[in-house]
């Protein structure tokens, strides 16, 4: 029974997964639109009822064990009881005691009879009829369903009989049956309880507001407006869903207001514009028109039969057989429709029509409708036929006036190239020479058994060459500005380094002017990415005009900095003074070039700081404004995005000695035509363990490339003969020679110019003057080698130069110095200051410091300050 319970509940169990979970099942239910409600209480009823049939089955069977264990124990008893009840009448035989005593004992509904048997073969049976009614009968009972429980009847230690007792238990079977029917009553309701509780709940709570919103929804559908769904009815979801399609039929209004619209003021603009729409149906091979169409065709309102036939007949022939051969094309999916056509009116007019539409088709690709638009162009076709005529005749004249201008051209684009090749010859022509002065004092400056008087004036040589090198740099950028060839050089720069330079250059000139300089800059970036020059000529321009133009208050350099995705920053500059300002009308004219304002106070200087300033930021990606009233100061200001660093570049800690003992002995051919470029070259690497070989020219150098079999070439670009550019081409032209990395040298400043080096071959373009450190870098990168390097001395840090100390030198002194300044002559200030370098050693230390960095504006500045004090 209990296995057969358990089978069932397992039938119903897989009865009901088969039920709930399929997805075909929940697809037909919701193509039939059965009731959700219905299903979420047939599926939570059917969830509970596993639950409960478990539970109930469960029940059962512990109810069932304990029911037929009774029935055990209370047949054991009474086997018990009745043997020994009977024991003294079986030892006396006594058959009436023994009859009383059993009958006696059989009370119990349950006890379906005994069997009693003597040791002298006597035996009495007793067993309930069909009433219930105990009775004796002659054979013991022969029912396999029955319980038996058999006890030997024992006195004084010796069997005397046995006693065997029956029970029945189709009294525990029917009381198991009933409970199973009550289970399954209790179950059912349950279920039925639960599903009619869930629907209605749910009917409340769901069905009711959806069905709200359903009715809704129909009489939008319907075009009424009507009254949203009733509030109230709507909990949690439901009422953010009722709130959604609230603001979607609303929006939906709106918008189909807004197309009604639209369509209004399309129907306005193309009555406005003259353009006819038309619709063919290719199948019923209908032409259906608009008012201005039947216009443009010269048809009255109703004129037009909506035939193919009757469009056809108004074109004229050569035209109807072009335009019919693009209809047969789009109809194959050729072309689009696109075409210009000539049709007659009825009064006899001729009108150009310019068509255009658009193809629908079915899923098998075929043409079903064709809709599209027509503009009468007659007018235009009219101009253009007048524009033709002029035209002819212009065409005369220009003809007359080219034979004139290609002189003044060909004249013109001789003196640009005159003036291309100008800028690089004298490029050349300056870079090359400094290329040795700056080459060989560096050089020298590393030898031991200089003096450190001999090392002052090479280290003068050297930034005088520096200086001289800068100079040159600035008239080419003037140059590619002019000619518009100027682009950007990205370095690693430290922001806040360049806005305290361009404050400590003009702030002896402030100081002189009674201006409060202040410099404000907070969350800037350690290190970014840019122009560092162009920033710092920008800002110099900026906070020097500030200078000039503010008579009296304050002067306010601020930097701001904001982080952006991808490690970039947006950086905002701003230059603030207390000046007169500047008036409106002359806001924008500032930035003309040779344009200063007449309210300023100061008319000095060309008029193009500001010009090339606005040209540099927007080069950067920016754009200078300015904000400004008369009486209330000026502000410029531009904002600039650029691209964080990781690390700011400062002077090399080390210093070359060698290269490692095992790279030692690599070739290295030098082809150059300056015989002091070849010379340095050979001093720089030679000592350093390298097989240096010269070339004085082109044809020398490819000779030697043949022979020698270099690994790394320097090669300048400009040499008698061959020159750079053809040796790398031909080099690369002969796959049997061995290919070694060839950097080419060269004094040209464009980038073009390294472009076209890169491209014929060339693996690194190094630009002359070469730099040491510029030289062991590329040798690294190209050929991997690694040099033995010792660490440099750091330099010491000297106290910065104040008004105060250079009060101290007297005053016939300090304008001395002037004076060899503005000569650009810092020997001869060096040599005023040599008598006073044992008193005032400090003060002469930091002038130095000041003029090995070439701070001549600024020391300018400082000593007429302090000049104008002291005659005070």
């Amino acid at each position: 029974m209990a296995d057969r319970c358990r089978q069932a509940a397992r039938r119903f169990a897989a009865l009901l997964a088969d039920v709930c979970v399929p997805r075909a099942l929940l697809r037909r239910i919701a193509s039939r639109r059965v009731s959700i409600a219905l299903i979420v209480s047939l599926a939570l009823a059917a969830l509970v009822t596993v639950v409960l049939v478990a539970f109930a089955v469960l029940s059962y069977n512990q109810e069932r064990d304990e029911r037929w264990r009774s029935l055990h124990r209370e047949l054991d008893a009474s086997a018990d009881q009745l043997t020994a009840a009977i024991a003294l009448p079986a030892w006396n035989f006594d058959d009436r005691q023994i009859v009383a005593i059993v009958q006696a004992s059989l009370n119990n509904r349950d006890l379906y009879g005994c069997t009693v048997t003597l040791s002298n073969r006597m035996q009495f049976v007793f067993l309930r009829n069909a009433q219930g009614v105990l009775e004796q009968v002659a054979q013991p009972p022969d029912i396999p369903a029955l319980r038996t429980a058999e006890r030997q009847i024992l006195v004084a230690g010796r069997e005397i009989g046995v006693v065997k007792m029956y029970v029945t238990p189709q009294y525990v079977l029917q009381t198991l049956r009933e409970r199973r029917i009550a289970l399954a009553f209790a179950i059912v309701a349950l279920d039925v309880t639960l599903v009619l509780g869930v629907y209605l709940l749910l009917w409340y709570l769901m069905l009711k507001p959806l069905k709200s919103v359903g009715q809704y929804a129909a009489s939008v559908k319907a075009g009424g407006t009507g009254e949203g769904p009733h509030q109230s009815l709507f909990l949690g979801e439901l009422k953010t869903l009722n709130e959604s399609i609230l603001e979607m039929v609303a929006l939906l209004d709106q918008r189909y207001s807004a197309m009604q619209a639209s369509e209004e003021r399309l129907a306005i603009a193309t009555d406005a514009a003259h353009i006819g729409i038309w619709d063919w149906d290719v199948e019923t091979n209908q032409l259906l028109w608009d008012r201005e169409m039947h216009r443009q065709y010269g048809v009255p309102q109703g004129g037009f039969d909506s035939t193919l036939a009757s469009w056809e007949a108004t074109l004229l022939p050569e035209d109807l057989e072009r335009v019919n051969r693009l209809v047969a094309e789009v109809q194959r999916g050729e072309r689009q429709y696109n075409t210009e056509f000539r049709i007659r009116w009825p009064d006899g007019q001729l009108r150009h029509i310019k068509s255009a539409g658009k193809a629908f088709r079915d899923a098998g690709g075929a043409l079903r409708r064709l809709v599209g638009v027509n503009y009468d162009i007659t007018d235009i076709k009219q101009a253009e036929e007048e524009l033709r005529r002029h035209r002819n005749h212009l065409e005369e004249l220009v003809a007359e006036r080219t034979e004139a201008l290609s002189v003044a051209v060909t004249e013109a684009k001789a003196a640009n190239r005159a003036k291309s090749v100008f800028l690089a010859t004298m490029s050349h022509e300056l870079r090359t020479p400094l290329h040795s002065v700056i080459g060989f004092s560096r050089l020298l400056a590393d030898s031991q058994s200089m003096t450190d008087e001999e090392k002052r004036n090479l280290g003068v040589i050297n930034r005088s060459g520096q200086h001289l090198l800068t100079l040159i740099n600035d008239l080419l950028e003037l140059s590619k500005i002019e000619a518009g060839r100027i682009t950007l050089q990205s370095t690693v720069v430290a922001v806040e380094g360049v806005l305290r330079e361009v404050m400590d250059m003009l702030g002896a000139r402030a100081r002189q002017a009674g201006l409060h300089m202040t410099l404000d800059c907070h969350g800037l970036p350690a290190a970014v990415q840019m122009d560092g020059a162009r920033l710092r000529q920008v800002l110099l321009n900026l906070v020097s005009n500030a200078v000039k133009f503010a008579q009296q208050g304050s002067v306010m350099l601020i930097a701001r900095a904001e982080p952006l995705e991808g490690g970039r920053h947006r950086l905002s500059f701003s230059v603030r003074d207390t000046g007169k300002g500047i008036a409106k009308a002359d806001q924008q004219r500032i930035f003309e070039p040779f344009v200063q304002t007449d309210n300023t106070g100061a008319q000095e200087g060309t008029g193009l700081g500001l010009t090339i300033s606005r040209e540099f930021v927007r080069m950067m990606g920016g754009s200078l404004e300015v904000e400004s009233e008369l009486g209330r100061g000026a502000e410029f200001r531009f904002t600039l995005e650029v691209q964080g660093a990781d690390c700011v570049p400062g002077e090399a800690l080390s210093v070359v000695e060698a290269l490692e003992a095992s790279q030692r002995g690599r070739r290295i051919l030098v082809v150059d035509d300056n015989e002091d470029s070849r010379h340095l070259i050979d001093s720089l690497l030679s000592p350093l363990g390298f097989q240096v070989e010269l070339a004085a020219d082109g044809a020398a150098g490819l000779a030697a490339l043949r022979r020698a079999q270099p690994a790394l070439v320097f090669m300048d670009w400009r040499m008698p003969g061959l020159d750079g550019i053809t040796v790398i081409r031909q080099l690369r032209a002969e796959p049997a020679l061995a290919q070694p990395r060839v950097v080419m040298m060269t004094a040209h400043a464009f980038e073009e110019e390294r472009r076209e080096a890169l491209d014929a071959g060339a693996d690194e373009f190094m630009c002359k003057p070469i730099e040491q450190d510029k030289l062991f870098q590329v040798l690294e990168q190209q050929l991997g080698v690694r040099f033995r390097r010792r660490q440099r001395l750091p330099s010491v840090q000297r106290a910065p130069l104040t008004e105060a100390r250079l009060a101290l030198l007297p005053y016939e002194v300090l304008m001395a110095m002037r004076e060899a300044l503005h000569l650009l002559y810092p020997a001869r200030a060096l040599q005023l200051l040599e008598a006073f370098r044992a008193d005032h050693g400090d003060t002469v230390l930091a002038v130095e410091a000041m003029l090995e960095q070439h701070q001549y504006p600024q020391l300018c500045s400082m000593i007429e300050a302090v000049c104008a004090e002291q005659a005070g």
